[in-house]
């Protein structure tokens, strides 16, 4: 029974917080509002969430690669800024850019879910994920940069994970 509250408090104040940010200005009956809603929509995701049988699992790593994320947003905008400048001229005499991206197969650590790894691997703007194959255990990753992209590589990644 406590993890079930624990569960909707946390749907309710993420729901609460994206409807409080929403609102340009906040009075006491659109705040009253915006509460009563958000907990019926905690709930209810409580109990969407139980009836598809999801389940949370795979967290290793996780808090690291949140927290290198600001980080490698701006690194992997840099660096994809860098490529769109360095644009030249190819030997056909049309525009192309310098130093094409690179593929790397990451291996993931034990424990960590190839969902939100794709997406922790894919947040920097001079990376894509193009595949997570269904064995789990690695993601395809296309970047530009020269080095594994910082701290949510290092995270989900196995050491010496990288090919």
């Amino acid at each position: 029974m406590g993890g079930a509250m624990v569960e909707i408090l946390v749907w309710w104040a993420v729901l609460m917080g994206v409807t409080v940010v929403s609102i340009s200005s906040l009075d006491a009956v659109e705040l009253l509002v915006a509460a009563v809603a958000a907990a019926g929509a905690a709930v209810v995701v409580r109990l969407m969430r139980r009836a598809a049988d999801v389940r949370v699992s795979g967290a290793s790593g996780a808090l690291r690669a949140v927290a290198g994320l600001p980080f490698a947003a701006v690194r992997g905008l840099a660096v994809l800024a860098g490529v769109v400048a360095g644009r030249g001229t190819g030997r056909s005499g049309r525009r192309e850019a310098r130093g094409p991206g690179r593929i790397r197969r990451i291996r993931l650590r034990e424990g960590a879910d190839p969902g939100w790894a794709g997406i922790v691997l894919g947040w920097s703007a001079d990376s894509c994920v193009t595949d997570l194959p269904e064995n789990g255990a690695e993601a395809v990753l296309h970047s530009f940069g020269a080095a594994p992209g910082g701290g949510p590589q290092r995270a989900v990644a196995r050491r010496g994970g990288t090919r």
